[in-house]
């Protein structure tokens, strides 16, 4: 079994720095550190508010049910970081490129603002199918700009993208 995780690890590892060190180009390094913050607490619940406030009946539905999927998956994102302690690329891999002079202190598994990201993404594509593929790709870039930016490994991003989608679906039919 140690076996396997050493495997996949190192394939996360290339994976890794491919995206954070080999596709490095300028205008990738203005637009990442900005498309990342598209998954953080301050645009993803400032969305639902907005949502709630100055939308219609559907949206106010889609607005309420996107924040209790955010929160509860944001609860269970701290569980697992907690749980598992998984140490950010940066502390583990040399010569990474990061782009803020303060970097987090918390774990890295799996990725918060991804998991927001695609909870909101989720929610957004049930209820108005037609912006399914943009709700879907900005949460993408959001995943993909927290490897960029050296916050997390490949797998951290795919974790959190299921687990938003899951969470999102388990409140759609409970509720």
């Amino acid at each position: 079994m140690k076996g396997l995780w050493d495997y996949l690890y190192n394939k996360d590892k290339r994976l890794f720095e491919y995206i954070n060190k080999r596709i490095k180009c300028k205008l990738l390094d203005i637009f990442m550190p900005r498309i990342t913050h598209l998954g953080g607490a301050s645009f993803t619940v400032l969305s639902c508010l907005f949502l709630y406030i100055f939308g219609k009946d559907q949206a106010k539905t889609a607005a309420m049910q996107a924040f209790v999927t955010i929160t509860g998956s944001q609860g269970i994102v701290q569980l697992f970081k907690n749980t598992i302690a998984r140490k950010r690329p940066y502390l583990v891999l040399p010569d990474v490129n990061t782009f803020w002079s303060k970097l987090l202190k918390d774990h890295s598994f799996p990725s918060g603002h991804t998991t927001a990201g695609f909870s909101l993404a989720a929610v957004l594509a049930m209820h108005f199918p037609a912006y399914s593929l943009i709700s879907y790709s900005l949460a993408a870039m959001v995943g993909l700009s927290r490897i960029y930016t050296g916050m997390h490994y490949p797998s951290d991003v795919l974790s959190g993208a299921f687990l938003g989608m899951a969470c999102a679906t388990l409140i759609e039919f409970f509720l």
